[in-house]
């Protein structure tokens, strides 16, 4: 995949992830009750996990490309 297309894509799946967790904060979930929270709490891991493959999508490095500091680390 290309570096312009994978950054592209990264910022596409972080901004998903960040309406995904505004909705959460400031949308309609706050009137679901009993088993339901169960379902908000696992959106909320889920934009989480968007937000931070987006980030992982834009900051991709390969192993091969990997400097010494980084392995080190």
């Amino acid at each position: 995949m290309d570096k312009g297309i994978r950054r592209i894509a990264g910022v596409a799946v972080m901004a998903a992830g960040i309406a995904l967790a505004a909705w959460l904060v400031f949308g309609p979930p706050h009137d679901w009750d009993g088993d339901v929270r169960l379902v908000r709490m696992a959106l909320g891991l889920a934009a989480t996990g968007a937000i931070s493959g987006g980030a992982r999508l834009i900051f991709w490095q390969p192993k091969a490309e990997r400097s010494e500091a980084a392995d080190v680390a």
